[in-house]
This record gives C-alpha cells, structure tokens and sequence, in this order.
C-alpha cells in the first residue's frame, strides 16, 4: 500500500467516513507493521496522535506549499513508521523500551520556564512565583497570569514619568515563556534565549528591545514610534508586523522571517525591506529569499520541523531544548541531513530513534550527556 492511500485511509478513520472495506485495508496494513492481529487502534496516546495529525496535515503540503517531493515522501515515511513504531514499542519491544525510559526518565522537554531581571537588579523566577502582581515599577504592573504569560499594564502617570528603565526576561535551556510588552506588542521567547526591554516606552521615539536567542513578534501597531529588535549582528525594524528573529550566538545563521506586514532588516551595509513569505539570511553574506514562513515559527506551535538541516544544527535544537549537552565520538556525523516533523514534546528517546531511522547517527544517553557517533 503507498503512502498516499495509507493517508488516505487515516484521514478517513479520524474522521469517520472510512467504508467497511477502507477500515479492513487500514487494520491489514497496521497487523502488517505490528506484527499482531487487531483492529486499528483508538486508543493512540498522545504522542502518536499528534503523529497522526501532522501526518494527515501533510496531504495538504502539495495543494498549499511548495517543497520538495522527494524530501517529504522521506519525513513522511518516517511519521509513519513512528506512528506503527509506537504499538511495536507496546508489543514485540517493551521490554527495551522500558529499559530506555529508564535511561530518559531524567531528560524532560522543555516548559514554561524564566528568570524576569528588574531595572533594580532584583530576579523573580516565573516558575515559582504566584499568578497575580508580582511587581510595581513607575506606574507599570508586572502581572503574571495564570496562563503563564508575562503581562504589563502601564498607567498614563508612567507615561509622563519620562524616566525610562529595563527589565530582561531570560529563558534556561528547555524553557520558553510569552510577554505582553508595555505597548500591547506580544512576544514568544524561545529557549535559551533573552530579551530585554523598557517598562514603558512612552518617553522614547522608538520602541527598542535587545534580544539575544530566538523570538517570534506580533508588534503592536504604532506608526509614530517604530518598533525596533537589536540583535548583535542586525537590527529589524518594523511599525506592525509578524515575524521572528533567530540570532542564537552559537548558530552561523542570524534569520528574520517575515509572516505579515513589512520590515526592514539593516546588517552593517546590506539593507532588504521584506516582504510576506521573504526571510533574511545573514551568514557570511546577505541574503534574502522566498520561504514558507511557517516553517521559521513551528517551535512555537510545538513542533521540531527540520528541513533538510545538517544534524549539527539538529542536535543544538534538541540541547536547548532538552537541557542536554551533546558529545561527538565522529564529528562527520554532523554533516548528515535530516527532514522530519516531530511534536517538541516527545520522550527524548523516541525523538532520537527517529532520527537514527533517517541517519548513519547512533545515540548514547548517558545521564545528561547525549553521545553521538556513526553506525
């Protein structure tokens, strides 16, 4: 059975139209790669439903995307194989997989997790701090909420104040965390990551904040104060736009993808105004190209999506979001390439089985430390 009409048949079973005949082929195709006689399960855990769900997203890839045929059948054949993958752990392989939760149990992935820095150097940990009002600075209320987000609500006695001060929101590996800017401006913080900001920005003529790491932006529109994000190799500046900002200090690339809106990126002397649907690539040159722009935010919809990415670049995804540190017993193993789309919320140890599937890498969990070699 091809891999289209596998698609096929899931998307029916979920949505219940699948004939008697449909439902027979689904139930021999899964007998076929568990190993067992039984009806195709409904009871999928979490995991394997959100499996399920991209793959079955993935149909639509050709009508609405462009991509690259070939790339895709591969990640597709490997969301199915997870997806069988997953009763095989139940079945003919507890017993292992048992032994490698054993080896994982301690490794979790990441949650809502940050420090806040106030102007006055005190640090209030957002993890343990209670839902409410947690801090009062010239007539702003830091407010966290029960939702886990960080809110700001300024008063017009802040505004006259004049006197301008910054606070830094910073994300630990495996950790993310939303902030809703004194302006209205929505940021998701990616992990490992900083971004620091004024209380109020109504004394400045722009809207500056400083980050270091990744973040993605829904800027609030104000077209007499320009909003502006500094990293240390660029600086985008936009007046209401969507877009997100990849400028971790130990990845070559610094990127800005725009989703809405327009917005202009300044890297020494290279300047692009992007469109929708443009990202800027800075590496050793400046460049801008046409991309699918929802790839660049998935870590914020809770999905690893890695598009024929070197395993180098992988693995520093997988540390940061982990909180692992990755060793390499054969350093030509970070040459390898990856396509694969994957919930960021998976046991670390079907994440990296995944990946051996698709790759000459073999992994070695030794406490926190994952070891990586070439089979």
């Amino acid at each position: 059975m091809n891999r289209q009409t596998i698609y096929s048949l899931i998307k029916k079973d979920k949505e219940g139209t699948a004939t008697a005949s449909e439902k027979q082929a689904l139930a021999n195709w899964y007998n076929n790669v568990s190993g067992q006689e039984s009806e195709f399960p409904d009871d999928r855990d979490t995991v394997r439903e959100e499996i399920l769900l991209r793959l079955m997203d993935e149909i639509d890839f050709p009508k609405t995307r462009s991509f690259n045929y070939k790339k895709w059948a591969v990640a597709a054949s490997v969301l199915i194989t997870l997806a069988a993958g997953a009763v095989l752990f139940e079945s003919r392989y507890k017993a292992s997989k048992k032994a490698e939760n054993r080896l994982s149990e301690h490794i979790h992935p990441g949650s809502n997790k940050a420090v806040l820095l106030l102007a006055n150097g005190t640090k209030i940990s957002l993890s343990d701090a209670s839902n409410g009002k947690i801090a009062q600075q010239s007539g702003s209320q830091v407010i966290k909420t029960a939702d886990g987000k960080l809110v700001y609500n300024t008063s017009q006695d802040a505004a006259a104040n004049g006197q301008l001060q910054f606070n830094t929101m910073e994300t630990p590996k495996g950790g993310q965390y939303q902030l809703l800017l004194p302006d209205g401006t929505r940021v998701w913080l990616n992990a490992a990551s900083s971004l620091k900001y004024p209380v109020s920005f109504a004394s400045s003529k722009t809207r500056e904040v400083e980050l270091n790491g990744e973040a993605y932006f829904e800027v609030a529109h104000d077209k007499a104060h320009p909003f502006r994000v500094v990293t240390n190799k660029q600086v985008v500046e936009v007046l209401g736009t969507h877009f997100n900002v990849n400028a971790y200090p130990d990845e070559l690339d610094t990127k800005t993808t725009l989703l809405e809106g327009s917005v202009k990126v300044v890297a020494g002397n290279d300047k692009a105004i992007l469109k929708p649907g443009q990202e800027a690539d800075l590496k050793a040159t400046f460049k801008v190209s046409d991309v699918d722009a929802q790839y660049a935010i998935d870590w914020k919809n809770g999905y690893f999506r890695f598009d024929d990415q070197d395993l180098g670049i992988v693995m520093r995804q997988i540390a940061r979001w982990y909180d692992v540190k990755v060793v390499y017993q054969d350093e030509s193993v970070k040459e390898e390439s990856l396509v694969a789309v994957t919930t960021r919320f998976a046991n670390i140890s079907t994440l990296l089985k995944m990946i051996e599937q698709t790759t000459d890498a073999r992994f070695i969990i030794e406490g926190s430390t994952i070891r990586v070699a070439k089979k």
